[in-house]
């Protein structure tokens, strides 16, 4: 069997953009093109003296009782998708610029835009919603936009919590240190994999690849843009998942080239002790096959797992020694996370099954490519969920632990290459001179 190398790479890259591409267009579709302003611009708009500016809460009259910005004014987002003309909205709020926020502001940029089609021009979006809103803190403001009132009539500030000391060495040790560490040994692994051909160490240099655009794209959210990019942070996420999915790749053409002989037709299949027979030399059904074809289900049914998951909006404030900084997981990340990606694996996962079911010829080979690509998006999504949830009320540690498991997936890379560089590397083997990669036999 010929393994066409060319149409393998050309699926991959397809997957590559096609599974990208959906949330990007439908962020810039729902969020991005709407006229909008930063929560601080939004300040200053509503404390200018004789200002003409309303702030305009438009989440449930539930939501907006549990705790909402003191000068808001609620209009539910069912109300404003009900209103087909200018002259229907309520008589306070005319003449008047509609600065619309909710909780994550996807609910007030649809509210934007409903309004604009009905008339209303100066409705705008404040981006980001509540939990950017408790971001902007750091900056004073007129005393209703600072604190947040509840039904009840409690009034209180915005979240602000103080970090120990431990806290927040942490989070100085994690961005400073293990980000930097782990991104050098990242690139060096990259260099040393840049002229490999075989098909799992291309897989697995094109995997790190991802990642340290990834990671430099988040280390430029902090540094330029204080967190506060969503592209940025989408493409620190999707590099994660595009790493996830070729590291998969990597390991699973591993195996079957250099330790199952799966798919090598002219190889004994290290399988063959157990099935006692083999599909290379008689007419029976594959015994790994038919594994694989009960473990995909299995994932499928494991990947429906993430939509059973609520949406926590998180966002405090706190102080890394001295240094204001925000800490939330904004809505809009965890609907890209625990609902767009369950749902990419499970479409990927189910066409994995039907190749490897209905196709005839390269069923393993190709099956391999989808199950890959859909296992790195289930992956990340597994990864955010469950640090996440044990974390959200100390995003602290959600940033520390995600760093501390990339150092260690890096490190955890260059200790299998190390381990088995004779049979990974063997034309760094046949070199006498080297030392550690490629020591002399006689040396040993």
């Amino acid at each position: 069997m010929t393994t066409p190398k060319p149409a393998v790479r050309l699926v991959a890259i397809l997957l590559a953009i096609l599974g990208g591409l959906p949330p990007a267009i439908l962020y810039w579709a729902v969020v991005v093109r709407v006229p909008s302003v930063t929560p601080e611009a939004a300040r200053e708009i509503l404390g200018a003296p004789g200002a003409a500016a309303v702030l305009v809460d438009v989440r449930t009259p539930e939501e907006y009782g549990e705790g909402h910005v003191d000068a808001a004014r609620n209009w539910p987002y069912a109300e404003i998708a009900a209103l087909t003309s200018a002259e229907g909205m309520p008589a306070e709020l005319h003449g008047k610029r509609l600065l619309l926020i909710c909780q994550s502001g996807i609910l007030s940029s649809l509210a934007t835009q409903r309004l604009r089609f009905a008339g209303v021009s100066g409705a705008t979006n404040v981006q980001g919603g509540m939990q950017t809103w408790v971001a902007s803190a750091e900056k004073p403001c007129a005393t209703g936009l600072c604190r947040l009132r509840a039904k009840s009539g409690e009034v209180r500030n915005l979240p602000m919590r103080q970090s120990p000391a431990l806290e927040q060495w942490a989070a100085a040790v994690s961005g400073l240190l293990v980000k930097p560490v782990y991104t050098i040994v990242t690139l060096l692994l990259i260099v040393l994999l840049w002229r490999q051909t075989s098909p799992d160490l291309a897989a697995l240099r094109w995997a790190l690849i991802c990642f340290f655009i990834g990671e430099n794209c988040c280390a430029a959210n902090y540094l330029v843009c204080a967190d506060r990019s969503a592209l940025f942070e989408y493409l620190h996420s999707y590099g994660m998942v595009l790493c996830l999915g070729l590291t998969i790749h990597a390991i699973l053409e591993g195996m079957d080239r250099r330790l199952i002989k799966l798919s090598d037709p002219d190889a004994r299949c290290a399988a063959l002790g157990l099935c006692r027979h083999c599909i290379k030399y008689a007419d029976v059904p594959c015994g790994l096959e038919r594994v694989f074809l009960f473990l995909i289900p299995a994932v499928i049914v494991v990947a429906t797992a993430p939509f059973c998951v609520e949406l926590v909006p998180v966002s405090y404030n706190t102080t890394i020694f001295g240094t204001f900084y925000n800490y939330s997981h904004p809505v809009v990340y965890q609907v890209f996370e625990i609902r767009y990606l369950p749902s990419l694996a499970l479409v990927l996962l189910l066409v994995s099954a039907a190749l490897l079911r209905f196709r005839k010829r390269d069923a393993v080979l190709w099956s391999k490519v989808f199950f890959a690509a859909g296992s790195g998006a289930l992956g990340f999504s597994f990864l955010r969920l469950v640090l996440f949830h044990a974390f959200r009320d100390n995003l602290v540690w959600f940033g520390a632990w995600e760093e501390l498991t990339e150092l260690l997936f890096v490190l955890g890379v260059g200790a299998v290459l190390w381990v088995f560089q004779e049979t990974l590397f063997p034309e760094l083997a046949a070199v006498p001179a080297r030392t550690g990669f490629g020591r002399p036999q006689a040396a040993r």
